[in-house]
Formats: C-alpha cells, sequence, structure tokens
C-alpha cells in the first residue's frame, strides 16, 4: 500500500486556496460519535463551512500519453489512526486513498484544522513539519499518508485544546476538503504540525 504524506502546508494548499489546515479523518464522511474516525455518511450534512466537492471534476482517466493529474478531493478518502508514543511525543497517523480506477498524485502538504460541530475552527491550523518532499504516486486503491504531531498532556504546560468533532483536510493544491468525523487528534502544548504527503 503506497504511503503519501501530504505536503502543500498549514494553508491547505499553496494557490492560496482554503484555510490552512483541515482535520483528519475518514474523508468526506461522519458517523455518530461510537465510531470516531468514521468518513461522512453520503446523506449526512457535512459541518458548516464545508466545501461539498461537486461529483464531476478530474476524476477521469488523464489522457493518453500524459502523466498522472493531481489527486482530486473526489478522487480520495481519508483515514486516522493514532500511531506510537514516546518521549512525550504523539503521532496521528492520516492515511488518503486513491479511489479512482485511475493512478493520481500529490505534492506537499495538506492543510489540515480541527473542527467543532458548528463549522468553526478549534486552535489554529497545523504547522508544517519537515521537508516539502518529492511528488507521491498513488495508484488505483493505493494510498499515502501524512503524520500528524503534538505532544502528551503535561508535557508542555497542562492546558490541552478541546476535542474536535471534525477533522478537515485539504489535500495539496485542492480547494475542496475532505471532513471526517473523529474526536481526534487531540493536540496538547499548543503544538500541531503536519509532514507532507509521502508514499
Amino acid at each position: 500500500m503506497a504511503v503519501v504524506s501530504l505536503t502543500m502546508g498549514a494553508a491547505g494548499c499553496n494557490d492560496g486556496a482554503s484555510p490552512s489546515a483541515e482535520p483528519a479523518g475518514s474523508s468526506r464522511s461522519a458517523r455518530d460519535s461510537t465510531a470516531p474516525d468514521a468518513p461522512v455518511a453520503p446523506g449526512e450534512p457535512a459541518p458548516a463551512g464545508s466545501a461539498t466537492p461537486s461529483a464531476s471534476a478530474a476524476t477521469s482517466a488523464p489522457a493518453a500519453g500524459s502523466g498522472p493529474g493531481r489527486c482530486t478531493t473526489e478522487a480520495l478518502t481519508m483515514s486516522l489512526r493514532q500511531g506510537d508514543a514516546g518521549a512525550g511525543q504523539i503521532h496521528y497517523r492520516l492515511t488518503l486513498v486513491n479511489k479512482s480506477s485511475h493512478s493520481c498524485t500529490l505534492a506537499g502538504f495538506p492543510g489540515v484544522s480541527l473542527i467543532r460541530r458548528d463549522g468553526s475552527m478549534i486552535g489554529e491550523p497545523a504547522e508544517r513539519e519537515g521537508a516539502a518532499g518529492r511528488v507521491t504516486v498513488i495508484g488505483a486503491k493505493d494510498s499515502a499518508e501524512v503524520t500528524l504531531h503534538t505532544l502528551n498532556r503535561g508535557i508542555k504546560g497542562s492546558e490541552c485544546w478541546e476535542r474536535p468533532d471534525y477533522l478537515r483536510v485539504y489535500p495539496p493544491g485542492s480547494r475542496q476538503a475532505l471532513t471526517l468525523r473523529t474526536s481526534q487528534p487531540l493536540i496538547c502544548g499548543d503544538l500541531f504540525r503536519t509532514t507532507a504527503v509521502s508514499g
């Protein structure tokens, strides 16, 4: 399974499209609190302020002879899971899956932010961490990853941000976001960072 790190930066994308960061989890799906990392269900309304990708856009295969195009929001879904914790550091793995029938690419940092049920943002969008990396080609049904980094409670001060209702993520280069209903990540010590997409 190809792994990708989103690289557009906390602002969502370098073309100045959307908010710096967007929450992570399964793309565009929201379910009840018993499934914290579930994508927003098709019939369920997205949180206020969410972009609603059109069903068309660039999900068709690229023209013959051309290389893979950029992965559009419509071609992606996502999930979020907590990774290893050590030395006071917490890392969450954000996985982006290419659900289309053809390869596509991502390069740079994603825009990642935590969202309340009313659509307002919690804290600040994730800051960039590490190098921008290279263009990552994601095959059909394959995936890429991004790492979200924060601290354990009490490592730097005692305050943690409130838990989100949604994670909103703008893939690199995209003006539309993926939204996942989740109560993660729990951000503590005012440290919220995202790596670039890698695979």
